[in-house]
Order: C-alpha cells, then structure tokens, then sequence
C-alpha cells in the first residue's frame, strides 16, 4: 500500500481547453495540484509524488494514450492498483475504460465506448442528472461537451454516481437548441441530419461511474464538473475530490482583457482570431453559447478556434516565467505568421462553407464538397484528432501554457 502526499496530480498532455478548465477549477477550489506530462509518468513521476489523486481532464483519449505510451499506461495502472485514485473527465473518462479497435486503452474497468450507431453522437450543454453521492440522493444540472457514452460490462456492475434524466435550457444536440425542437419534429430532423438526435435516447444512461482497480479506485465522469459557472457540478467535483463544499468555479469571459503578459505577437494572435470568429458570426456559422465557449453550425471547425482563442487568452494572462518568454522569443514569430496564414485561409474556408451549407450537409467528418474537406484538413487536420496549420500552433501555444503554468523546479520543461 501507498503513503500518498496531498497534492493532486494533473496530466497535462493532449489537453488544451480542457485542461485549462481544470486548472483554473482546481485554482479556485483552492485545490493543492500539480501538473505532470506523460514523458514524467514514463519515468516514474507517480511513484515520487504520490498524489492521492490523478486527474485526467478532457481530450481524445487515443492521443492521450498514445502520449503515454505502454510504459506509461502501465504506470498509471499500478498507480491505481496500489492504492490511487484515478479521475477522468469525458476523454480521461474513455482513456480509463477497456481497450477495442486497435487502441490501447488503461483497460482499468471492461467497460466500454457505446458504438456510435445506438448512442448519440454529439451532444453538449447541461443535463438534469440523478446523483447518488455518499448516500445522498438529489438531481443536478451537469453539463456535458461532446461526450461518448459508456457501454456497460454486466459482468462488472460499477458504483453509478450520476445517470442522464433530461435536457437542461442550454442543451444542443448536434447543432440543433433542443429546447426549440418539437417532440413531432425528431424523426424529421434525424432523417435530415443521419444521426441520432433525441436526448430521449441518454434517460437512465450512466454520466458518472465508481469501481475499485487493485487497492485503488477510478471514478469515471462524461460530465464536466470543472466547467464554469456551473455550481452543482462544481460542488459534486469538490465532495469528489474531498474538498467538502469546495467553491464555485467562476465565470470565464475570453472577451475580458487585463493581460499579465501583453506580448505583441500574442496580442496580434488574439486580434486575428476575434476578427475570424467576428466574420464567422456574420455568415452564421458561429455563436457564442457562454463567455467561454463557442456554438457552431455542424460540420463547422468551430472548436479549434474556440480552443486557440482561449489558449492564447491564458498565456496573455498567466505569468511570464523566464522560461515560457525564453521559448516564446523563439517561438512567437513563426506562430504569429502560421495564425494569420490560419485566419486568411479560414475567412475563404468559411465563406466557401456558408454557400455548401445552403444545399447540402455537413459533419464533423467530412464537409458536403469533396475540395472544401481537402482545405479543411489542410486548415485543421483529419477529424477525429487535429492537425494541419491549426495543429502546429495548438503545439506551440500547449509548450508555452505548460511553461507558465507548471510550477518552477517542478520537474523538466521537456514531454
């Protein structure tokens, strides 16, 4: 058995927005946190530590285990198996369920990813959920980005915590408001759109499951309790991670601007993006949902805009440590250049999009032009995952955040 320290650990890797959600919950809960890289669990980061908990916030979760590599998958089981606790939020959720497809996963619970063709396939917003946590059982309004959806081994019954009861005001399902959408209009739009749409599907479906692993235990959450300004779910984080009451996570508005750092090129990055997001929502294709999040029509690259806007929102306003200014004098320059080449050919992009949309469809996947989706992914790489122009800035802007926001001599700069 382990003597574990205080101090909670957070993978860092394949992480982006979320990981910035996290952080700043746990800043606000006054939470004791460290973050660490899967390079550092490969080589034994847990072991020294000892968190009591390992935090791993949102992301795809085939990047996030490819990060970690076998050694790392392996450490991260032995973690648990010796008495750790593991917490997944949505794609740390699915990073700790049972391996399928060719995908290594942490194979902590046989558990699985419901196939796409019985779940829903993209939905977001607040659900009313039926929580049981410590005995207590009461309903929350949980609020959930995109998530998979578990697929239950009878052979493993776990610890539900929370299970979907219905939509809350905010939530979408693709990019539908479903609060406009009437019960005898569903079979219509899903013949439409060639998915499932109905929240009717997600009532009773587990959102939050428990189980052991070892002397260890998981808890495996598809909602986002670290999102702001969203109190139930920020209170049931707090009592997850024994903070009792803990506090509410605060509103995060990108629109705000009093940077710690205002650095020219960061500044200039942050222009660029607005005036694309501006032009987006001229065209209709985009929205804001919150202060910190964009809405966006289906098949519309939205999120990756969403995610560089904010990424570099927090690097204007994080501290400047020597070493993130030292890599950002390298740096700066050619990701400012690689952001405009991003914008100007997204402006084209989106136009393009605007007048497709007006007569046929389309995804996440694919765009409904065969030489629209070629520019996509030239723009933002093959979906699912990232890429392209918008992948090399992500990388640049992630080394830049781990560099601010790392604590000084807590361990190496480098994966």
């Amino acid at each position: 058995m382990r003597t574990p320290s205080s101090t909670l650990a957070v993978l860092w890797d394949e992480s982006h927005l979320w990981g910035l959600l996290l952080h700043r919950a746990l800043s606000a809960m006054h939470a004791p946190f460290t973050l660490v890289r899967a390079g550092e669990i490969r080589s034994g980061r847990l072991q020294s530590l000892r968190p009591p908990i390992l935090i791993v916030p949102g992301g795809w979760a085939r990047l996030k285990s490819t990060a970690l590599g076998e050694d790392g998958r392996r450490e991260i089981r032995n973690f648990v198996e010796e008495g750790g606790t593991y917490l997944g939020f949505c794609g740390g959720a699915g990073l700790a369920l049972g391996s399928e497809g060719g995908t290594p996963c942490l194979d902590l619970c046989s558990w699985s990813r419901k196939p796409a063709s019985r779940r829903l396939p993209n939905f977001s917003g607040h659900l009313r959920c039926a929580v049981c946590d410590g005995g207590a059982d009461y309903e929350a309004a949980l609020p959930v980005w995109w998530p998979s959806q578990f697929e239950p081994d009878q052979a493993l019954p776990l610890d539900v915590v929370a299970r979907y009861e219905g939509p809350g005001v905010d939530f979408w399902s693709a990019d539908l408001e479903w609060s406009g959408i009437a019960a005898d209009e569903v079979g219509q739009w899903e013949d439409l759109y060639g998915i499932n749409l109905d929240p009717g599907r997600l009532r009773g479906e587990p959102c939050i499951v428990r189980g052991g692993f070892g002397h260890g235990s998981f808890v495996l959450s598809y909602a986002h309790l670290e999102t702001p300004d969203s109190p139930q779910a920020n209170a049931l984080l707090a009592r997850l991670l024994g903070l009792g009451r803990g506090a509410a996570v605060p509103p995060w508005d990108l629109s705000l601007d009093a940077p710690l750092w205002p650095d020219p090129a960061l500044d200039a990055m942050r222009r660029e993006l607005e005036e694309l997001i501006a032009f987006g929502q001229g065209h209709f294709l985009l929205s804001w949902r919150t202060p910190w999040l964009l809405g966006w029509r289906r098949g519309v690259p939205g999120s990756p805009l969403n995610f560089l806007l904010a990424m570099v929102w927090q690097a204007r306003h994080a501290e400047r440590t020597p070493a993130a200014a030292e890599y950002w004098s390298a740096r700066g320059a050619s990701c400012l250049n690689l952001c405009r080449e991003l914008c100007g050919r997204a402006r084209q992009y989106l136009l393009e999009e605007r007048r497709i949309l007006a007569t046929a469809p389309s995804s996440p996947e694919s765009s409904a032009s065969p030489i629209l989706q070629k520019s996509k992914q030239e723009l933002f790489g093959k979906f699912p995952g990232y890429g392209g122009l918008y992948g090399e800035i992500l990388q640049t802007l992630d080394e830049l955040l781990w560099l601010q926001l790392r604590p000084r001599g807590d361990g190496p700069d480098r994966p």
